[in-house]
């Protein structure tokens, strides 16, 4: 691919893209030798106009765009990058992303869309379920109907988990937690918040990818870190919202993670009692459960 850098005075525009979902993550310019290396490392560079060098995404963070495709536009003046984010941040176009803040907008105003209450009823009872759109995350409340009449409602968060939540993935006890979640708030009255941050957030292909490594001996902690990311990379601001919309001010909360406690008192809500979410342990899943006790903190 022959680029012609001199047409645009030596940098060219470029536009990165996730691959898969299509999100736009940033807008920025390479010159010949950030296209070189591009090419060669299969690591996106930039040339920064403001600091007059070249730059990858991640030198200061450890967050990296590794290189997918790169095209370039009829005209031959702009390049499109089909990236795969690397890492233990991101780099989006919403509340993470360079370009983030919209002048038609109030400062850091956030846009979550939800829709109407609709009922479903399942086989642990008859419930009310609520949808709220966050950026490409899409959540559930899971409500009895019931619930607002409860001071204090049960209130489970629960983190999709597509093995375990769809399959029955011997490998952790997020079914169960989700299953003892449902059978309580359909016989005392609550709420499931479920959190769509799949693999604590670093996505299917990630947390695949994290599996591979606990196939070799890793365990769930040391496969993210190994990765690049964090050991929880989870963002609970949208719950927060969804509590908040629903009028969520006390609750007994489902929980064995000792963050969730700290993050929902800071929210100035009031937890009146814990209620752990202990289920049966099976040979597949107990070095997943003691490495969330030992070096996550969680209480069992």
């Amino acid at each position: 691919m022959n680029i012609d850098f001199k047409k645009s005075n030596g940098l060219v525009p470029v536009i990165v893209q996730e691959n898969g979902t299509n999100e736009i993550l940033m807008l920025g310019y390479m010159n010949k030798e950030a296209f070189n290396l591009t090419i060669e490392t299969k690591i996106v560079h930039y040339f920064s106009r403001s600091k007059n060098r070249i730059w990858k995404k991640g030198e200061e963070s450890g967050h990296i765009q590794k290189l997918i495709d790169l095209r370039v536009d009829c005209d031959e003046d702009t390049l499109l990058v089909i990236v795969e984010q690397v890492g233990n941040t991101a780099c989006h176009t919403g509340a993470k992303s360079c370009f983030y803040r919209s002048y038609l907008q109030k400062e850091n105003q956030r846009t979550i869309v939800s829709s109407n209450v609709a009922n479903l009823p399942s086989k642990y009872g008859k419930f009310l379920i609520k949808a709220y759109k966050d950026g490409c995350q899409e959540h559930l409340a899971i409500m009895s109907k019931d619930f607002k009449d409860i001071e204090a409602p049960l209130v489970r968060v629960h983190s999709e988990c597509l093995t375990g939540d769809t399959i029955g993935s011997l490998k952790c006890d997020c079914n169960n937690q989700l299953n003892l979640a449902l059978e309580l708030i359909s016989k005392e009255g609550g709420l499931i918040i479920y959190h769509r941050q799949e693999g604590r957030n670093i996505g299917l292909v990630n947390k695949v990818n994290a599996y591979n490594l606990q196939d070799q001996g890793f365990n769930t902690v040391e496969a993210n870190l190994k990765l690049g990311f964090k050991e929880d990379e989870r963002d609970y601001s949208a719950v927060a919202y969804i509590l908040d919309d629903l009028g969520i001010t006390k609750m007994r909360l489902i929980t064995n993670n000792p963050k969730k406690i700290s993050f929902f008192e800071k929210c100035g809500i009031e937890i009146v009692e814990r209620i752990p979410a202990i289920t049966k342990t099976n040979k597949f899943n107990e070095n997943y459960l003691k490495t969330k006790k030992e070096e996550l903190g969680h209480l069992f």
